[in-house]
């Protein structure tokens, strides 16, 4: 046609500005710049609108008017109008009469285009059919170079038609284009798989690569770069990244696990090729403009400006690029890119365009789909998918031989003995997976460390794991493949420290420049915080750039971190991040001074620049794509800053200006909580932990507690040290095995003692209220933690009273208005309006007669929610016993009702209560776990692009030109991606209730540990929508027996009725055992991601059942788990050690078993 076009890319972040004008500031004063379709209108081209379906909603009707009539107002004050109007009036801009707009979109099989209908009213549609495979045929043999027989090209085209989703034209010619250079080396499929022709995802990669690949002869190779040991596997990557080069393909994908040499591999292509290579960390947060340009001002005058991205500078100069984490950017944003891709065609947002240079190249790097694919048809158009997989054990042991040579070969035998173990390990999910992979980089982490400290790899391997960290079934099943592979612990960080701690440090101190940022913290040496911190310099100074420093509250973290760094005399910056940090905030501070962006550099970039240590305080507080921006800077050495520099540790293409040389010395130190309930950061250490040397901070021993109270309680008796010593090492265990959710640190010990310090007449229980007072309305925990303190001789308030009378006083004294003359329950007030003193109302304070709180004479208490107001004890003195007895009798008849409308009797009520009241505390210990679930899911999050909110930093620029939709606000989130579970979470108890249960329930109690595991799952999931609960019990006569499903009312009383049905099954049920059965139909029935708890006795060797027959339990698509909680003889311990992956736990003591139930369901949720 020989049209001029416009093309404008349609993402979710298209705004009105994008579509019509954009500011600019120019000379002190404003100026609006035509965008795209402005241009197209005025100039009489075609407009090109691609990606119609992917804008948020009422953006695209800002062209509606200019669709149909050819008007459009500008925001500069002039207005587009059509050509019949411009001859009529001489007024206003024409439209062309040669204009004309074409949009494309796609649409998915069975569903209708969602577009806005006045919108789509607007466009005449022509659907793109599918091409037959005739056609295609015919096209492919036109596009060909003849090298290809007829037979094989059929059959290349005859399989690519067979894919459902349809395969576009261009992808069937880059596959034939592929194998005709290929055809000696690789299979039909593998070409068409390289091009991502198939149903199942499947990528081309070394196992496909049946002879050597035919590439062209570079004359400027220059070997490998250093530290870099080539191998057969990486030399298969790099070539199939270069054959997809030279099939024609611009952009390629190397998609594989974390820490399997994807960025590595990529980097040494670039530097064997002889080719400049570009880096762009990709984030979550990035639009489809920020991949292209950046938006600042000019430092002299203040004008607005655009900056190119290591992107557009990639592909104007010919430079590669590598493309890190296209996997993290929307879809949306990822496929803006595609013209870029596949014709090589840029598009700027300041309104130029040009054609990459012919040398341009990508590597884009990526995790590979997990349950939702992130590759849609569009993405799979774009790119030449490589697979990378995971070295094999020989070249794995080649390489790391190579970069630590001191390293002894027994230890690198342990070493990757533990990473094929692991491997084998058959868990339900990739994210519980990535927890228990020893992936090379972490493996490089142990290596440097145990070149030099060989004796101490136990306790290296287990931080690098992380695994005192870990769910105690994933802990289980790592301490198993140590033992395995004879890893030890070493106990070094428990061992007394070295005696030459300060003639080591002293001999690396530094001279500091600014003693300022030297900490000086207030530190009590002791044992136990100096081999730790001996630890985390040690890491240091074998080369560590980043460490990440983990520990519960309160263990000391950034005291030691602090105390090393002031005995080293390096100089620190901090950073504190939380919930509203952000990339930008991390990076650069933005601030408008005379009309211009003045961006401040952030710690973070003043730590690069000089050399010193930044601490990342809470770092997993912190929005996990934020902290995980870091990883180009840790591992690549390259950093693209928002106002467009670049901070790099090597030679760069980029201007001296824009060019920040990173300091040797600069290093990182994040200091971060576990992640899971009661912590609320993000899982940081899943994300990105293997980029760091890991260092936990265990729990303060007793000597070295001891000592830190010590410092702080000079006038404090050494026994009631001794006594808070022991006291908070008992807590401790109670955290450690499950039974108290809080971990009480050294932290809350030190208050106490200085609070003694300071008041010593107050007394050590009022002194202790202080850190215990956040727990007083939880009677199960208020009991425990009076039971834990009382057992040393510290009697602490277990009914709360002293916060009682506190809520009493907040509404004061009252004086009945009335006399007490009979009791009554009172009218309800349909406003729940306070009501004091009175003898009227329901649920009043402070009154006479009626049932409330603080008041006198009334049958019963009754909370409305309001203060309360309370009566002295002289005035409830004058309530007659007449009155008292009537009250009396009403409560009792009240109580009646309540059972009755349970349909429960008293010994049944009383039943009930002693059962709860065994698993009160573990019921409140869930239904707390799953609170913190769903305040997790129902996170807000940060909406972009408003025109009403806080002022987004990454729009300053555009806030400064006038733009309006510059806001951020926080807000529920429309995609269903960032909510935790959209659909009900289904879980299965399955329950013994064989005969075995009652003939042995008077010899163990299996049967009431049982009926409490029940009532506690019951209890702590009843009333809860995310969950569907099914319980169902099997016998000898039955393998499912159902007892409880979603649709099933839970109240006392049908809870009651469930467990007395249980009783009944095991008392009246034939011998036998369908354990097996009853496992097997549980997980066949289940969906992916079901949760199955089976409990049982261990009675299975009487009817000649093995390990073998328990497999289902490693249905790796369910959450399978068997509990025994009773056994003849050593049965259980021997069943369960035989079953891999610890999905099987042994469980004999009553008090335990809910919480191992609690353990198991919240593992599997979290």
């Amino acid at each position: 046609m020989g049209r001029e076009i416009e093309w404008v890319s349609i993402s979710r972040d298209t705004s009105e500005a994008d579509l019509k004008q954009r500011k600019e500031v120019s000379n002190n004063g404003t100026k609006y710049v035509n965008q795209g379709p402005v241009r197209a209108a005025i100039n009489g081209r075609l407009l090109i609108l691609d990606g119609l379906e992917k804008a948020e909603r009422n953006v695209l009707p800002t062209l509606n008017n200019l669709l149909e009539n050819r008007e459009l107002p500008l925001d500069d004050g002039s207005m587009l109008v059509s050509p019949d109007v411009y001859e009529a009036h001489k007024l206003g801009l024409s439209v062309h009469p040669d204009f004309r707009v074409a949009a494309l979109a796609s649409l998915s099989d069975g569903e209708s285009a969602m577009l806005d209908p006045p919108l789509r009213s607007r466009f005449q549609a022509r659907l793109a059919s599918a091409v037959g495979v005739s056609d295609a045929l015919v096209f492919a043999s036109a596009r060909s170079d003849g090298l290809l027989d007829t037979s094989t090209l059929k059959d290349l085209v005859q399989t690519a038609g067979d894919v459902r989703h349809g395969v576009p034209l261009e992808s069937i010619h880059d596959s034939v284009r592929y194998l005709e250079r290929q055809q000696q080396s690789i299979l039909n499929r593998s070409a068409l798989n390289a091009n991502g022709i198939n149903d199942n995802g499947e990528m081309i990669g070394a196992d496909d690569i049946l002879a050597p690949l035919k590439l062209t002869e570079n004359e400027a190779t220059r070997g490998s770069m250093p530290q870099f040991f080539e191998n057969p596997t990486t030399k298969a990557a790099m070539d199939l990244v270069l054959a997809g080069f030279e099939s024609g393909k611009r952009a390629v994908a190397l998609v594989g696990p974390k820490g399997c040499y994807k960025s590595v591999v990529a980097r040494n292509l670039a530097y064997d090729q002889d080719e400049k290579c570009e880096l762009l960390s990709l984030h979550p947060d990035m639009t489809s403009r920020d991949l292209l340009m950046t938006r600042g001002t000019c430092t002299k005058s203040g004008d607005t400006v655009w900056k190119e991205t290591s992107l557009t500078r990639a592909a104007r100069n010919g430079h590669w690029l590598i493309l890190d984490g296209i996997d993290k950017l929307r879809s949306d944003t990822l496929e803006s890119l595609a013209l870029v891709m596949e014709q090589g065609l840029v598009v700027l947002p300041d309104g130029t365009r040009f054609q990459a240079s012919d040398s341009f190249r990508c590597i884009a790097i990526a995790h590979p789909p997990t349950e939702k694919s992130w590759i849609t048809p569009e993405i799979r158009q774009m790119f030449h998918w490589i697979e990378a997989k995971a070295l094999p054990n020989d070249e794995l042991r080649e390489v790391l031989t190579k970069m630590f040579p001191a390293l002894k070969e027994d230890v690198l035998s342990k070493v990757l003995a533990l990473q094929d173990k692991l491997d084998e390990i058959s868990v339900d999910s990739e994210s519980e997976k990535e927890y228990l992979q020893l992936t090379p980089r972490k493996m490089k982490h142990i290596c440097r460390r145990v070149e030099q400290r060989p004796s101490e790899l136990g306790d290296i391997v287990r931080n690098t794991l992380m695994a005192s960290f870990l769910p105690d079934w994933e802990r289980g099943i790592v301490e198993k493949c140590l033992s395995k592979c004879g890893i030890g612990a070493s106990g070094r960080l428990n061992a007394p420290p070295n005696q030459n701690v300060d003639e080591i440090l002293k001999s690396s101190r530094r001279s500091s420049a600014n003693p300022l940022l030297v900490p000086n913290p207030r530190f009590q040496d002791n044992p136990g915080q100096l081999n730790i911190m001996m630890d985390i310099f040690e890491a240091h100074r074998a080369g560590e750039m980043a460490l990440l420093v983990s520990g519960y509250q309160g263990v000391g973290k950034n005291k030691i971190v602090d105390r090393l760094l002031h005995r080293l005399n390096i100089e620190r910056e901090y950073l504190q991040l939380h919930r509203d940090t952000t990339i930008q905030s991390l990076l650069m501070t933005p601030s408008v001074e005379n009309g211009r962006i003045i961006y401040n550099d952030s710690p973070l970039v003043r730590a690069a620049i000089h050399g010193r240590v930044l601490i990342l305080d809470e770092a997993d507080k912190a929005p996990v794509e934020v902290v995980a921006l870091l990883k180009g800077l840790i591992e690549d050495g390259q950093l693209l800053l928002p106002d467009g520099r670049l901070l790099s540790n090597q030679q760069h293409s980029a201007s001296a200006d824009d060019l920040i040389t990173i300091h040797p010395d600069f290093a990182i130190w994040a200091l971060a909580n576990p992640a899971g309930y009661p912590f609320h950061g993000n899982d940081l250490a899943r994300e990105m932990s293997d980029c760091f040397s890991c260092h936990h901070v265990p729990p303060m021993d007793t000597e070295s507690h001891r000592d830190i109270l010590r410092s702080y309680g000079e006038n404090v008796d050494l026994r009631v040290i001794d006594q808070l010593v022991s006291v908070w090492e008992e807590l401790r265990l109670a955290h450690q095995s499950g039974t108290m959710t809080y971990p009480f640190s050294v932290r809350e010990s030190v208050s106490v003692v200085k609070h003694m310090n300071a008041f010593p007449e107050d007394g050590i229980a009022a002194a202790i209220q202080n850190v215990t007072s956040f727990d007083l309305l939880d009677k199960g925990l208020t009991k425990h933690l009076a039971d834990v303190f009382g057992s040393h001789g510290i009697r602490i308030s277990k009914d709360g009273h002293t916060m009682v009378k506190k809520r009493s006083l907040e509404g004061g004294v009252s004086t009945p208005r009335t006399r007490a003359s009979s009791p009554k329950h009172g009218r309800v007030d349909p406003n729940n309006d306070p009501h004091v003193g009175g003898n009227t109302w329901a649920g009043g304070s402070g009154g006479s007669d009626t049932a409330g709180l603080g008041g006198r004479g009334g049958p019963y208490r009754l909370d409305s929610g309001h203060p309360v107001h309370q009566i002295s004890d002289q005035m409830k003195a004058q309530v007659s016993e007449e009155q008292k007895k009537r009250a009396r009798a009403m409560a009792k008849q009240a109580l009646e009702e309540k059972l009755k409308e349970l349909d429960m009797g008293k010994l049944d009520w009383k039943r009930y209560n002693n059962l709860r009241t065994q698993v009160e505390e573990q019921i409140t210990q869930l239904k707390r776990h799953l609170k913190d679930l769903r305040k997790r899911s129902e996170e807000r999050v940060w909406l972009k692009n408003q025109t009403t909110g806080d002022l987004d930093e990454n729009k300053i620029v555009d806030a400064l030109a006038g733009e309006r939709d510059v806001f951020r606000r926080r807000g529920n989130p429309d995609d269903a991606q960032h909510t935790l579970h959209s659909d009900p979470i289904t879980i299965k108890l399955i329950v013994d209730i064989s005969a075995s249960m009652y003939r042995f329930n008077g010899y163990d109690q299996r049967l009431e540990r049982l009926l409490e595991a029940t009532l506690m799952v019951m209890e702590s999931l009843r009333d809860d929508g995310r969950f569907n609960l099914h319980i169902i019990g099997h016998n000898g006569s039955s393998a499912k027996i159902p007892l409880v499903n979603p649709e099933t009312q839970l109240d006392e009383a049908t809870q009651l009725r469930v467990l007395e049905c249980m009783v009944a099954n095991t008392q009246y049920t034939y011998a036998g055992d369908n354990t097996v059965e009853a496992i097997s139909l549980a997980v066949q029935e289940a969906k992916k991601g079901e949760l199955v708890i089976v409990i049982s006795d261990a009675n299975l060797e009487r009817y000649h059942i093995t390990v073998d027959d328990l497999a289902p339990l490693q249905d790796p698509h369910v959450h399978a788990h068997l509990v025994f909680i009773a056994s003849l003889d050593d049965e259980a311990d021997e069943l369960a050690s035989r079953i891999p992956n610890e999905r099987a736990q042994v469980c004999f003591q009553s008090s335990q078993l809910p919480l191992t139930i609690k353990k198991i369901v919240t593992n599997a949720l979290k």
